[in-house]
């Protein structure tokens, strides 16, 4: 966590003057571990924070673990306390920069950028590299993407009594609006 804040303040105070900082507390943060004739193994997260610097594309992003809420309550016990550790591994945290972005230049349309960076699930650190679809609105940006994450490159382990119901790759949603700082 100290380490997030750090960089995030970092981002915020070394920048030029002019600089501009969009940031969302509100990000929508979606993974689905469903598979296909199984109850939907699906949860929502709306609490994420992120913060994009339009300078240079740096983006930074905090999601707290216990902020999923998965539509049975024992599904949301048993993802805290049996697989992701949320009391020990309370966040996960993305470390990047949107490539080519020019905050100038973006427009109504959503236009595809690549995203690459490290993110951190339970302590573990891996580089991924995304497409996300970027758009400027009235307030800031509106930013989507997808990507896939492998459970056990993080070390979260699937049961064998339910292993035939989670898929060994979630599927991640974001779509966060960003508004200036």
């Amino acid at each position: 966590m100290k380490r997030l804040i750090l960089i995030i303040a970092l981002i915020f105070y070394t920048s030029k003057i002019a600089s501009q900082q969009l940031y969302t507390n509100i990000g929508e943060t979606i993974f689905d571990g469903s598979k296909e004739s199984f109850e939907p193994i699906k949860a929502t997260n709306n609490n994420s924070v992120s913060i994009i610097d339009t300078d240079n594309g740096n983006i930074a992003a905090l999601i707290y673990i216990k902020d999923f809420e998965f539509r049975l309550g024992l599904m949301q016990e048993h993802f805290n306390e049996n697989y992701m550790y949320s009391s020990k591994f309370p966040k996960s945290t993305f470390e990047g920069v949107i490539q080519n972005f020019n905050f100038g230049k973006l427009e109504n349309n959503y236009t595809n950028f690549i995203i690459e960076g490290e993110i951190e699930i339970k302590g573990v650190k891996k580089n991924i590299s995304t497409v996300a679809r970027i758009k400027k609105t009235d307030d800031g940006i509106d930013l989507n993407t997808s990507f896939n994450i492998k459970l056990s490159d993080f070390k979260i382990k699937i049961p064998r009594l339910v292993f035939k119901k989670i898929d060994e790759n979630v599927v991640v949603n974001l779509n966060y609006s960003y508004e200036k700082k």
